[in-house]
């Protein structure tokens, strides 16, 4: 694949529209021919938020073998993937990436976002081909691992009675997706890696990762041996940070977290907001070691008290490092994530860097906007 054409005078927000419509049409109907389809409600949502799209107005076509250029559309809404970081000499074209693409295509813009956000995709790859199992689900894994939504590592033995038939470079992708609940074995226990992946079958998991992605509230699940957290879509990993995992602020609209040593000043909207931790893991950048973590710390994430697991909002993630965790992490010394861009520092005290993560609105949730407005105000201050 050629090199991304970064850089000087043109900027990408300028040269291309990113609205994705290609192939795209209003939902102003539900499809209808869905009826059969065991994934039809999970289909019907990702269609009322404009992730998936129809070959027509009103036909899903659930059975139809996915392409490439229709597997690369989902996943670039899905995790909200774009170019506004990234400036080029010149308008980008999807031949620039990917010598059998059409630049008057629909998916045109869809290749180049994806080019140009770390997919994995080869310079040969033709739009129209039809995408196996495993071609799916390692892109869409990749893409989740770019925003640090999960990764790969200390996964526990899985039985794959069809192991054989994955390509070595894709088996810790989907691994990965069976172990968090993205997708699933047959009753045989086998994946059909080779098989062609249907369109409904794609859906499927793109509303299982956004599930995983937004979790429903209230539930906590603990980490086993391997250092990772089960999920089956309802559940959200707590790693205490200071003690307030779970607590809910019902008389205060400042979060005061004195662990760590800062203070976030919320909006009166926000009274009752849920604290949820997480933790962020930094990997090796050698590619001999590309899945060892050699750091992590603290994710904090205040969550607005309107937040349910029907109606996700936008948290608001914070990033916790050590001073000297920061500064290896600008000198490249690890990487979090496969985003273009790292985190982008809030403030810091003596002894910690708060920062905001890469794209950390990538599908935007209801109150991205709110959440972006916040953030604007310089709400975080230091506290000794």
């Amino acid at each position: 694949m050629k090199s991304r054409k970064k850089l000087l005078s043109l900027s990408a927000t300028a040269v291309l529209s990113l609205s994705l419509a290609g192939q795209s049409f209003a939902a102003t109907s539900t499809f209808t021919d869905l009826e059969q389809v065991a994934a039809k409600d999970k289909i019907i949502s990702l269609q009322s938020q404009g992730l998936v799209s129809g070959v027509s107005s009103d036909l899903f076509q659930p059975d139809a073998a996915l392409t490439a250029s229709q597997g690369i559309q989902m996943i670039v809404k899905a995790v909200g993937l774009n170019l506004n970081a990234i400036n080029f000499f010149k308008a980008p074209q999807a031949t620039d990436y990917f010598a059998k693409a059409k630049n008057d295509a629909w998916y045109a813009q869809s290749l180049i976002i994806a080019a140009n956000n770390d997919l994995k995709l080869d310079a040969e790859l033709d739009p129209n081909q039809k995408w196996t199992k495993e071609m799916f689900t390692k892109e869409l894994l990749i893409a989740l691992d770019g925003h640090n939504i999960m990764h790969m590592m200390k996964l526990p033995p899985i039985a794959i009675k069809d192991k054989d038939d994955i390509t070595l470079d894709a088996l810790g992708a989907i691994q990965a997706a069976i172990y968090k609940g993205i997708t699933s074995l047959d009753a045989d226990g086998n994946f059909h890696p080779q098989a062609d992946i249907t369109r409904a079958q794609a859906a499927e998991m793109i509303y299982n990762s956004l599930k995983y992605i937004h979790p429903a509230t209230g539930q906590t699940t603990t980490p086993d041996a391997t250092g990772d957290v089960p999920r089956n879509g309802q559940s959200q990993p707590m790693i205490p940070a200071d003690g307030q995992t779970g607590q809910v602020k019902a008389d205060s609209n400042v979060y005061e977290n004195t662990q760590y040593g800062f203070r976030f000043t919320l909006p009166d909207s926000w009274k009752g907001y849920t604290i949820v931790t997480d933790k962020w893991e930094g990997l090796s950048v050698a590619d001999s070691q590309a899945e060892k973590v050699l750091e992590s710390g603290a994710k904090i994430n205040i969550r607005h008290p309107e937040w349910t697991s029907e109606q996700p909002r936008q948290d608001i993630p914070i990033l916790v490092f050590t001073v000297d965790q920061w500064n290896e992490l600008q000198q490249d010394k690890f990487h979090i994530g496969a985003a273009p861009i790292g985190p982008s520092e809030l403030t810091r005290n003596d002894k910690y860097v708060f920062a905001l993560p890469a794209r950390y609105n990538f599908a935007y949730p209801e109150g991205y906007q709110e959440v972006e407005d916040i953030l604007k105000s310089n709400p975080i201050q230091p506290i000794s």
